[in-house]
This record gives C-alpha cells, sequence and structure tokens, in this order.
C-alpha cells in the first residue's frame, strides 16, 4: 500500500508538468485511471506520460478550442453527420476493401503457383 502512495504522489507530481490548460482539463481524469492501476501497469504510465509530457511542450497546443465543461458529451444519437461525410465514409470503405482484395489477389503468396496441380498416386 505504502509503494502504492508513493506512485501516486510521484504521478500527481508529474502530472504537473503538463500546460496548464492541458492539466486542468485531464488531470482528474488521468489520477482516476491512475488510482485504478494495477503495480504491473506503472511503468508504462509513468513512461507514457513523460513522453506524452515532452510532446505537448514540443508541438504546443493541438488545438485551440475551449475545453469541454465537465459532462459535456454528446449522447450517442446527439451528433448527426451530414450526408457528405456518410458518402465519403462509403467511398473509403470501398477503395479499402478494394485494395485488400487486390492486393490479396496480385500476391503470390495468397495463391497458388501457376503450373502446380495436386498430385494423385495411383496404383
Amino acid at each position: 500500500m505504502n509503494t502504492r502512495r508513493c506512485l501516486l504522489f510521484a504521478y500527481r507530481a508529474l502530472l504537473w508538468f503538463y500546460p496548464s490548460r492541458f492539466r486542468t482539463r485531464f488531470s482528474p481524469e488521468m489520477m482516476e485511471l491512475a488510482e485504478a492501476a494495477e503495480m504491473n501497469e506503472w511503468p508504462l504510465i509513468l513512461g507514457d506520460t513523460s513522453i506524452a509530457i515532452l510532446r505537448c511542450w514540443l508541438q504546443g497546443p493541438g488545438s485551440t478550442t475551449v475545453p469541454a465543461e465537465p459532462g459535456a458529451y454528446l449522447s450517442i444519437g446527439g451528433a448527426s453527420v451530414p450526408g457528405w461525410g456518410l458518402l465519403q465514409g462509403l467511398i473509403l470503405s470501398i477503395v479499402i476493401v478494394g485494395g485488400l482484395w487486390y492486393a490479396n489477389y496480385r500476391v503470390p503468396a495468397f495463391r497458388p503457383c501457376p503450373g502446380t496441380s495436386s498430385v494423385t498416386a495411383r496404383r
């Protein structure tokens, strides 16, 4: 229990290195996830957080949008997708499936070699 408390303290201190806008928006959620983490997950959590802090400071703010208020998430039916967005998704899906089909057709590793046939033994 003492090790867990020390890890949570170190993680809370590590979160202070994030930019203030990011920290105020995401640190309660990040602490909640850290409190639920198992002991074998801590090296990954600390490593990922350290890299993310560096990335946050080097890349700067990714968006200029105002952070959402707590509980301001949309319900599943709350956002409508325009017809053009559905058409773009359909076209992208057709291209991906067609590309996979073409790759499966053209790559010889996935189909039998030409000129080979099954061998049957006759007595």
